[in-house]
């Protein structure tokens, strides 16, 4: 019995998506540079929340994120990097949650997870770069699809639940 083994096929060790969470928070925090004090922030709680997943300091760190955005001129490449660094945070954080630190992940396991990625990141960054593109609210901008953008995450929403309950 000893010599039983289960075979994965290719894997990567669970302790990757936790170096990934930081290194992608970490790195986002470093390259859109918030300020040194927020950089610091955001370094120290998703390594905290690495370490601690159960904590949700990933999540915390990636609040840094927007006052980068906030704090700084509009920039399309910035736009973009933010997206990616929150979204991408976000899923390494939900999966350091998951996968224990001492197991191995089949990479064939995670192709489900790379499609949604992929996916939502094709669409979010479209939405980014339009976002940034169009004109400002100095003049008459698109003050106005702000309600219209409410009103369908409202709309998706209770399609959302609506198919949860069924």
């Amino acid at each position: 019995m000893k010599d039983d083994t289960l075979d994965i096929g290719a894997s990567v060790p669970g302790l990757l998506v936790r170096v990934a969470l930081v290194g992608v928070v970490g790195g986002g925090a470093w390259l859109l540079q918030p300020g040194i004090g927020w950089q610091i922030i955001a370094v120290v709680a998703v390594v905290g929340g690495a370490v601690w997943p159960q904590t949700g300091l990933a999540w915390f760190a990636m609040i840094v994120v927007p006052f980068a955005l906030i704090t700084q001129p509009v920039d399309l490449g910035r736009a973009c990097l933010a997206v990616l660094v929150v979204h991408l945070g976000h899923v390494l954080a939900t999966l350091s949650l998951t996968v224990p630190i001492r197991s191995r992940i089949a990479l064939r396991a995670l192709r489900p997870t790379a499609v949604r990625v992929l996916t939502v990141q094709l669409t979010a960054q479209v939405i980014a770069i339009i976002a940034v593109l169009l004109p400002s609210a100095d003049g008459r901008g698109i003050a106005w699809l702000a309600p219209i953008g409410a009103l369908a995450v409202v709309g998706a929403a209770v399609l959302l639940l609506r198919r949860v309950r069924r």
